[in-house]
């Protein structure tokens, strides 16, 4: 983006965020859609975790209940038989 690091933090900070939080932010939400994506039915969780760069599946499942409020698994089974 030819932009220093410094200048992109201070982007982030005007925003009241920060790059790490985006990133992680965005990580989520496509182990999110891949979790209830049909395609991806059959995949370990884990797998889809490492697939968006969340290689330690404890980690993974922490902070993706911080994020929606139920484990990886547990949000798997609930929007899977909803869509059913």
């Amino acid at each position: 983006m030819h932009i220093s690091t410094g200048y992109l933090h201070k982007l982030f900070r005007m925003e009241d965020s920060t790059v790490s939080r985006f990133i992680r932010e965005r990580r989520l939400e496509h182990c999110r859609r891949d979790l209830i994506a049909a395609a991806s039915l059959t995949l370990p969780i884990s797998s889809i975790g490492a697939r968006w760069g969340l290689i330690d599946a404890a980690h993974f499942s922490r902070v993706f209940k911080a994020a929606y409020g139920a484990s990886p698994r547990e949000y798997r089974l609930t929007h899977h038989t909803q869509s059913r």
